[in-house]
């Protein structure tokens, strides 16, 4: 498919000389950026993503925190 886009001058000035840098083609320079844009921003991933981060790390909240939350917000953070 053929589309035509609008981007800053700057931008595109980076990206020419990217592809060029990276023996890329233009055309093929903006298909990986957009399907790597696509598929690292995509619920999906950023649902797996805090899912693997919570495996291995603590999401408790800090006693003392949770203390002066429980202040500030009574009964927002639950018992």
């Amino acid at each position: 498919m053929k589309t035509e886009i609008s981007i800053d001058d700057k931008l595109y000035d980076d990206a020419e000389n990217f592809s060029k840098a990276a023996g890329l083609s233009r055309n093929k320079l903006y298909c990986i950026a957009l399907s790597e844009y696509i598929q690292n921003h995509s619920s999906d991933t950023v649902k797996k993503d805090l899912k693997n981060h919570y495996s291995e790390h603590d999401s408790q909240i800090d006693d003392d925190l949770k203390a002066a939350a429980d202040r500030l917000l009574p009964g927002k953070l639950g018992k």
